[in-house]
């Protein structure tokens, strides 16, 4: 049997869908990306928190039931700010949402997310969004003129 080579990155994938769950890991594992699955937003901040420095990326469905995508991407933000110092484990958060709704984009957004991408996954643009937040580069958000001073 082959083996999968990984270079390191690892995601956290928040999806309730088990079908939608099998696409992400088999075209990331394909890439060379490691993959946690949660099938919830709580077992998602449950276990970005428990181990902060393991994820490069989390993946965070928008609708699942419970602890919805936005509430548990705005309870991570809470939590990293609360860390010393203050917004150091910023994890890129990337929206995944079947809704095509005007203003849904600017919802992820505010809430703390940094990306955005509609279902369904076109696997170029995928990979491109995981690779290019994921980038060992990313340590913190990007610091406006406006908070140097």
């Amino acid at each position: 049997p082959s083996v999968l080579k990984t270079d390191g990155r690892r995601v956290l994938l928040a999806e309730d869908n088990p079908v939608n769950q099998k696409l992400a890991c088999l075209m990331l594992n394909k890439a060379g990306v490691e993959v946690d699955v949660a099938g919830s937003g709580r077992e998602a901040l449950e276990k970005y928190t428990g181990d902060p420095r393991r994820y490069s990326v989390i993946l965070m469905d928008v609708q699942m039931p419970g602890m919805d995508g936005l509430q548990a991407t705005r309870a991570i933000r809470g939590w990293e700010e609360q860390q010393q110092p203050p917004g150091r484990n910023h994890v890129p958060i990337i929206a995944m949402t079947a809704q095509a709704v005007e203003g849904d984009r600017e919802r992820c957004l505010d809430a703390g997310m940094d990306d955005y991408l509609s279902k369904p996954i076109r696997k170029e643009t995928f990979l491109k969004k995981v690779y290019g937040w994921s980038s060992e580069k990313i340590v913190s958000p990007p610091i406006s003129a406006e908070a140097l001073f």
